[in-house]
């Protein structure tokens, strides 16, 4: 059987201790990165209130397994409307796709019956058949809790670099294209993401102004870091337990919204000229509501 499944995760139930008020709109947000972008958004996310950010608004990123590398930017969209597809299912629909995958060696009767209460599935039963589904990576529990999420109000949108080592311009201007036919958020950053974590870091004119096609090129400079991610690294020294974003970026978020404005923010620029407009998404949360 093939991996057709991408959405997956080992944790699934946010944390809704810190959500006083739950939100009534929420950004889905696929990203390329396994790690650090999740990491970031999550501390938007648990820190929204001390930003100024309405509790009613909230951003997801959508997750994938730690060994899923693909990050094209037309897999980063395949992502998303993955979860856009499974938004769209009815309880039907999920057990039809779920038994055309096994249907030679499980019954409709016994996939309806995990469905509905896999507790009454003998244990042993019960895990080959999770095991059979992570071949395929079906979780059917990030699916779940996924699922709960389907309002009006909600938005779709996409993070991408402009690695000009990996994605040509057309790919980009493809996946630009396809963002704004299917009223997509398109969200990108040239060269990469840790561009725009360097905003939060640095003064990029008063100490980058005439490195500023080394940071376009982003070549690398070592076996773990390109121009732009040494220049991050240091500065705010992530370790292995990731970024401090409470610590070192969260107090800088308006400081690196002021600076990205002076550098390219439409998708189309963004595509040959250095910048990022991620600085869009966090004006729109904070301006939620008001």
């Amino acid at each position: 059987m093939i991996n057709r499944y991408r959405l997956t995760s080992t944790v699934y139930d946010r944390e809704e201790e810190y959500q006083k008020i739950l939100p009534e709109k929420r950004i889905f947000l696929s990203v390329e990165g396994n790690e650090t972008e999740k990491e970031y958004f999550d501390g938007v996310s648990k820190n929204r209130e001390k930003m100024g950010i309405n509790a009613k608004i909230d951003v997801e990123v959508l997750r994938r397994g730690k060994k899923d590398t693909d990050s094209a930017p037309q897999q980063v969209l395949e992502l998303l409307e993955e979860y856009i597809r499974l938004r769209e299912q009815n309880e039907d629909d999920i057990l039809r796709e779920i038994s055309e995958q096994f249907k030679e060696q499980y019954s409709v009767d016994f996939i309806r019956q995990y469905l509905e209460d896999s507790n009454k599935i003998p244990k042993k039963k019960r895990n080959i058949f999770v095991t059979e589904l992570k071949k395929i990576g079906y979780d059917i529990n990030y699916r779940k809790y996924l699922r709960k999420y389907n309002q009006e109000l909600d938005e779709f949108a996409v993070m991408i670099d402009r690695d000009i080592y990996t994605h040509s311009e057309t790919n980009m201007l493809e996946c630009i294209k396809h963002c704004q036919v299917n009223g997509y958020q398109c969200y990108i950053a040239n060269p990469c993401f840790e561009f725009w974590l360097l905003m939060h870091l640095a003064d990029i004119l008063g100490e980058f102004g005439k490195s500023l096609d080394d940071i376009k090129e982003n070549k690398k400079v070592s076996d773990k870091h390109t121009f732009v991610s040494k220049a991050v690294s240091d500065r705010a020294h992530h370790g292995k337990s990731g970024i401090r974003f409470a610590a070192q970026y969260m107090p800088n978020i308006d400081y690196a919204i002021n600076q990205a404005k002076g550098f390219a923010s439409e998708e189309y620029d963004l595509v040959d000229r250095i910048g990022c407009n991620l600085w869009k998404l966090m004006e729109k949360l904070k301006q939620y509501g008001k």
